[in-house]
C-alpha cells in the first residue's frame, strides 16, 4: 500500500513540474531557473539528512567520481535541457517526451549493461500502456508549429529523456552493487555537482542572476514546488529502493 502511495506522489510531483517550469521561465532565464531548482533542493536535502549523514571511508575517490557522473546525467544535464527546451515547446509535449524515459532506460541498459534479462512481456506491455496513457492525457494539449526553435526545443527535451535513461542506469549500477555509497550521501553529492554545473552554465548563458525576481509570487511558488516537491521529495522517493543495502 505504501509503495502505491509513494508511486502516486512521485507521479504527481514530476507531472506537475512541467507546468511549474513554464511559469518559472516566464520571468527567469532557463538555465538560471534550472540552477535555482537544484540549488534550493541541495539546501532542503541537507536539512533533511543533516543528522544522519556519515561519510564512509573510501568515499573520496572513484566512488565519489561515479556518484558525480551519475548526478550529471540524472540531474544537471537533463534539467538544463528541459528548462531550455520547454521555453520553445508546450508543457504537454514535454510531458509526452518525458514519458519515453522508461524506453530509453531499458534500451540503454540492454545495449551498454547487457541487461537483456530484465526484459519481459509484462515490462514491454507496461511501457506501451504507460506511453499511450501519457499521450491520451497530454496529447489534446500538444501544440507544434514546426518552426526551428520549436524543433530545437523538442530535440533538447528528447535528449533530456535519453540523459535520464543514462542516469537511471548509472544509479542502478552504483547504488545496488556499491557498499560504500549510501543513498543520502550519493543523492546530495549528485545534486551538489549538478548545482555547480548549472551555475556555471547559467552565468555563461544567462549572465548574472537578478535575485529580485525570486520575490515575485509566481516565481517563488513555482520554484518552491520544483525544488521541494518535484526534486527533494521526488528524488528521495525515487532513490529509496536503491538506498536499501
Amino acid at each position: 500500500m505504501l509503495n502505491k502511495v509513494l508511486f502516486f506522489a512521485l507521479a504527481l510531483f514530476w507531472g506537475g513540474s512541467f507546468v511549474a517550469i513554464k511559469y518559472l521561465i516566464n520571468d527567469v532565464p532557463s538555465f538560471t531557473a534550472a540552477f535555482y531548482r537544484v540549488f534550493f533542493a541541495v539546501i532542503f536535502l541537507s536539512l533533511i539528512y543533516f543528522r544522519s549523514i556519515k561519510i564512509p571511508k573510501g568515499f573520496f575517490g572513484k566512488e565519489l567520481l561515479y556518484s558525480l557522473l551519475a548526478g550529471m546525467f540524472s540531474i544537471g544535464i537533463p534539467f538544463g535541457l528541459l528548462f531550455w527546451g520547454e521555453r520553445y515547446i508546450s508543457a504537454s509535449l514535454a510531458g509526452v517526451l518525458n514519458g519515453t524515459v522508461p524506453f530509453w532506460t531499458l534500451l540503454i541498459g540492454i545495449i551498454f549493461l547487457n541487461q537483456i534479462n530484465r526484459v519481459s512481456k509484462e515490462k514491454v506491455l507496461g511501457l506501451v500502456t504507460g506511453f499511450i496513457g501519457i499521450s491520451f492525457i497530454f496529447g489534446p494539449r500538444i501544440k507544434f508549429d514546426g518552426n526551428i526553435l520549436e524543433l530545437q526545443g523538442l530535440i533538447a527535451v528528447l535528449l533530456m529523456a535519453i540523459s535520464y535513461g543514462i542516469g537511471i542506469n548509472l544509479n542502478r549500477a552504483i547504488l545496488t552493487k556499491n557498499r560504500i555509497i549510501s543513498g543520502p550521501i550519493s543523492l546530495i553529492s549528485q545534486h551538489i555537482v549538478s548545482a555547480l554545473y548549472l551555475g556555471c552554465v547559467a552565468l555563461y548563458m544567462d549572465g548574472a542572476p537578478d535575485l529580485t525576481l525570486l520575490l515575485k509570487p509566481d516565481v517563488a511558488i513555482s520554484l518552491f514546488y520544483l525544488s521541494f516537491f518535484s526534486t527533494t521529495l521526488a528524488f528521495i522517493i525515487f532513490f529509496k529502493p536503491y538506498s536499501i543495502k
